[in-house]
């Protein structure tokens, strides 16, 4: 049985030494400091798969051998000898481990524990760079293998298979994937695990536990990427949403010594998270992936301590003035925050269409990553929507698909997009713009098969595509808040000045980035007057904490 989905370029041969650095006796001198000695016999298993709060492990005498569950039995990742170092971003994190690690030999070690780890990497500079690149490197090698503990079995026709693709994909965590229409091994699994075609998708962890047509919060305690329980515990700041905003407010914060959680409902960078690429913004001159940009800025995020939570959404918020912030998770758990951070940024405007949302993950797509470039291969697909995340993908998708058609209401795309996208599509053979053009209908019976476009004061046109992506416009992510703070007529966060009215409650105006409720912020594309561009929220993220202080030292 083959594992499917293993690249054939492998990053392993030619970044080996940063994956799997061999510690010096001045780096060991410097970790014995943070950890304690430890000895293993032959086959004593140092740590499994699924196990949360793994220690980092680094190898004095003896050797331990790293392998992974697969569909085809355990999988050698490593061995690891004297000078060697275990774990990867998970360890970090407290969240569950993705390797398995046995003792080959006897061997002995030195233990560093979850929280002595945390405070190595921020006193040891020149430390922290090798054993946080080796994390991150040996993650994006488990991602890039495509193979792993947890399995995930669907069908590319399935929308819910899509929804839990996209979720394990943006929240980088490695699943091996057999489509029931690809690969022929998909219905042997189906019945080796005692499930049919009616099941699907179906996610089966390290363990062997199985879940049928789950959600994604239900997968993520699967398979160990939810946080442990949270009920009760208290924050000197909540972070709602991991965008860019949310992160970069979350990093500052916590390198500045503040108690901080981040929220996500979803996946770790908002709408640019599903950028397949962006190249306008500052130090990143090749361009950067929206995933790989919220990638780092997790693992910065961990790296000073903050709790990252992961899929927790908030279903409801409290304010009361003078006391804490009380937050309601969508389990039931409570936390507290003496003062919070709204980031959680806009999503596209669904347009008024019939069967719209049949269609959803069957022919319509909001995001354009490599997932959906590999389901509409060769094939035609209409991009509606003329701001620079409709840019991005229609130069992403023309390297991948026959032809794109851009479709947009306005006269052509200077007013929205950044020039240099426009320049890539108009250089671009394979694109096709329509100007004061609509979708006006979508046409299929289980999946999407034509839809209609009418071009102003002409008829309707048929065109025979599957496959539609849609960036449309704004709409905030406010409706959680409630009545606690005030909002502008289309939804976004008042702030600062315009936050102020005759119901503030204090002597001072509201601070910069400040609603108008007393120690809530708002950053980011979620904040009216916003520029909705990565590089002003995370401006804005940063920007926040310095008052945000200011609010601290005074409450």
């Amino acid at each position: 049985m083959s594992t499917p989905e293993i690249p054939s370029k492998d990053i392993r041969e030619s970044r080996r030494h940063q994956i799997f650095p061999i510690l010096n006796e001045e780096q060991f001198n410097v970790l014995t400091q943070y950890g304690e000695h430890r000895r293993f016999k032959a086959g004593e298993v140092l740590y499994r798969e699924g196990n949360r709060h793994v220690p980092m492990y680094v190898i004095i005498s003896g050797e331990i051998e790293i392998t992974r569950n697969t569909v085809n039995g355990p999988h050698h990742v490593t061995t690891l000898g004297p000078g060697g170092l275990t774990g990867e971003v998970a360890t970090l994190a407290g969240r569950a481990a993705v390797a398995t690690g046995r003792a080959i030999q006897d061997c002995e070690v030195l233990v560093i524990s979850e929280t002595s780890l945390r405070t190595l990497v921020i006193a040891e500079a020149e430390l922290s760079e090798t054993i946080m690149r080796a994390f991150i490197l040996r993650r994006v090698q488990f991602i890039e293998e495509g193979s792993g503990s947890v399995t995930l079995i669907g069908s590319q026709s399935s929308a819910d298979t899509l929804r839990l693709r996209e979720f394990l994909a943006r929240n980088a965590h490695p699943v091996a994937y057999f489509d029931v229409d690809v690969h022929p091994e998909a219905e042997s699994l189906l019945r080796k695990f005692n499930v049919s075609l009616a099941d699907i998708p179906v996610v089966i962890n390290a363990q062997s536990q199985i879940l049928c047509k789950p959600s994604n919060r239900a997968v993520a305690d699967l398979i160990g990427l939810s946080p442990d329980q949270l009920d009760g515990k208290e924050y000197d700041l909540a972070v709602v949403g991991a965008g860019p905003a949310g992160l970069a407010a979350t990093v500052y914060a916590a390198s500045e010594g503040l108690n901080v959680i981040v929220l996500e409902a979803k996946a770790p960078g908002g709408q640019a998270g599903s950028s397949s690429k962006i190249e306008n913004y500052f130090g990143f001159p090749t361009g950067i992936s929206g995933q790989a940009l919220a990638g780092r800025g997790i693992s910065q995020a961990r790296k000073f301590g903050a709790e990252v939570a992961v899929p927790v959404e908030v279903k409801n918020l409290e304010c009361n003035l003078g006391k804490k912030f009380k937050i309601e998770l969508d389990n039931g758990e409570q936390v507290f925050a003496r003062s919070m951070v709204i980031a959680t940024g806009a999503r596209y405007r669904k347009p008024a269409l019939p069967d719209l949302e049949k269609f959803e993950g069957r022919g319509i797509y909001y995001n354009a990553s490599f997932m959906e470039a590999t389901l509409c291969a060769k094939q035609e697909v209409v991009i509606n929507g003329g701001g620079n995340s409709a840019g991005q993908a229609a130069v992403f998708l023309a390297q991948h698909v026959e032809k794109v058609h851009i479709v947009v209401r306005g006269a052509g795309l200077a007013a929205s997009m950044s020039d240099y996208l426009i320049r890539r599509i108009n250089a671009a053979h394979n694109i096709i713009l329509h100007t004061h053009t609509e979708i006006v209908g979508l046409f299929g019976d289980s999946s999407l098969e034509h839809i209609h476009l009418q071009k102003k004061g002409e008829p309707i046109q048929d065109l025979p595509v599957c496959h539609v992506f849609l960036f449309l416009g704004a709409e905030p992510n406010t409706a959680w808040l409630g009545s606690c703070i005030k909002l502008d007529g289309n939804g976004f966060v008042l702030t600062g000045a315009a936050a102020q009215d005759q119901d503030w409650p204090l002597d001072r105006a509201p601070y910069f980035l400040e609603t108008s409720w007393p120690g809530m912020f708002a950053v980011g594309d979620v904040r009216s007057g916003s520029v909705k561009r990565v590089a002003a929220a995370v401006g804005e993220g940063s920007a926040a904490i310095q008052t945000l202080h200011a609010f601290l030292a005074s409450s």
